[in-house]
């Protein structure tokens, strides 16, 4: 079977870093070339790759010549371009983010519909989001934007063409299961590769930092963005409340970081009396991060909102052999309990102190769990087990097209009929065909 995988391939994505991990067990199967939006530069890939400029017919043409095409969506601005053809032409969508709303919003403003998007969202929800949407902006800032991100997620405007779609958790499953004809397929995600392309983008001014550290400091580190929903403030407060912490612990938040989030983050610390304890150290280059986390004692990842399908840089801080905290909700709480700290979501100082305090207290614990951890990545987390279910997601794709073609016909004469706009007429119609077809 000749499939197209329609995939970012800049060398700075880990969307694409962990798709390639797949191929080659993809082609066991299946005859997999893959196509990708054009770029400055393409990662190495062990199949051949065609760029396309355009999500135009011509190449949309070009790919309703493969028996499967599958579509990789991330709320990235890389996504962008593929994502009017995951529309157009049903595939199986592999998707990485519970909220596409940044790239919906993005593809739309490109492609000349902004209102129309937003028409729709104020038909589903109120025109007060509607405007939200429209403009891009939240009242209440970044932090509004992100909870609302959460709350119109977008990522049914995404797959409702689908064939199918693969999702990286149980959790993710449950948000999207019912918004496609097709079936949804869990497939664990791999860890991200050692190198991911930035070590000739940066200089390393943290490197510094980190051999001046105190041989008996406790290193707690969290990896990413350092944005609003990442709860740092939360790592700063709960090391704050105790006189134990207050004096070992170096927290570290190790990422690409906005400046206003920085210096937010940095006044915070001061408050607290914790400058000398507390870094932002920006984006570093991989080598660095690798160092970083060898050092580390602890690492935390407190997603709240959660706003991905499941974290590539948590499986990174667990194989490096780091005990991680995390908040017991959304994809966290499928992590095994003896791999992770779950800290609870309604009081999250108070339960991070308690988890800080028996992990500082009890080095031996921690070398333990951070071990059983990196065990956990490798034993679970390698690109044949992400393929195998991506070859499962194929095969359920391929048996749904008869039916999804089918309810896209019943919509498009619908439509033009004009009997889309009377609600008992699509339910009688959808009703039938739900019987008719067993769609169950």
């Amino acid at each position: 079977m000749k499939v197209a995988m329609v995939t970012p391939m800049s060398p700075e994505s880990a969307i694409a870093d962990v798709m390639v991990q797949a191929i080659p067990h993809l082609g066991d199967e299946w005859d997999v070339e893959v196509w990708c939006p054009t770029g400055p530069d393409y990662r190495p890939c062990p199949v051949e790759v065609f760029p396309f400029a355009e999500a135009d017919s011509d190449t949309q043409s070009a790919l309703a010549a493969y028996d499967l095409v599958i579509y990789v969506l991330g709320n990235s601005p890389w996504h962008g371009h593929i994502l009017p053809l995951a529309r157009a032409l049903p595939g199986l969508v592999v998707l990485h983010d519970v909220a596409m709303t940044d790239m919906v919003r993005a593809s739309a403003i490109e492609r000349g519909e902004l209102d129309v998007l937003a028409r729709r969202v104020a038909d589903e929800s109120t025109p007060e989001n509607a405007e939200i949407f429209r403009s891009g902006r939240h009242p209440e800032g970044n932090p509004g934007w992100m909870r609302y991100c959460a709350e119109t997620p977008m990522s049914d405007y995404a797959i409702e063409n689908s064939l199918g779609v693969v999702v990286h958790s149980w959790w993710h499953a449950s948000l999207v299961d019912g918004r496609t004809l097709g079936d949804v397929t869990v497939a664990p995600l791999p860890v991200p590769s050692p190198r991911l392309g930035f070590d000739s983008n940066h200089h390393d001014d943290a490197g510094d930092h980190l051999h001046g550290l105190p041989d008996d400091a406790v290193l707690l580190v969290t990896v990413g963005a350092a944005n609003a929903n990442r709860r740092i403030d939360a790592l700063l407060d709960a090391v704050a409340s105790d006189p134990v912490l207050a004096s070992r612990v170096h927290l570290w938040s190790v990422g690409p970081t906005q400046r206003q989030d920085a210096d937010d983050l940095h006044a915070r610390a001061a408050e607290l009396g914790l400058t000398d304890r507390f870094a932002v150290t920006g984006a570093v280059s991989d080598s660095l991060l690798h160092e970083i986390l060898d050092r580390a004692d602890i690492a935390a990842a407190l997603r709240d909102p959660v706003l991905e399908g499941q974290s590539a840089s948590v499986f990174t801080q667990m194989l490096a052999g780091a005990p991680l905290m995390v908040l017991d909700h959304a994809h966290y709480s499928e992590l095994p309990d003896d791999v992770v700290v779950k800290v609870d979501p309604q009081d999250v100082v108070a339960s991070l102190r308690t988890a800080l305090l028996g992990l500082v207290h009890h080095p031996e614990e921690r070398a333990a769990r951070g071990q059983r951890g990196r065990d956990f990545v490798l034993s679970t987390r390698s690109g044949q087990a992400y393929a195998e279910q991506i070859l499962e997601g194929g095969r359920r794709a391929i048996a749904s097209r008869p039916l999804v073609l089918m309810g896209t016909d019943l919509a498009g004469r619908l439509r033009r009929l004009t009997l889309n706009e009377h609600r008992s007429v699509t339910t009688t119609v959808a009703d039938l065909a739900f019987e008719l077809f067993d769609l169950e």
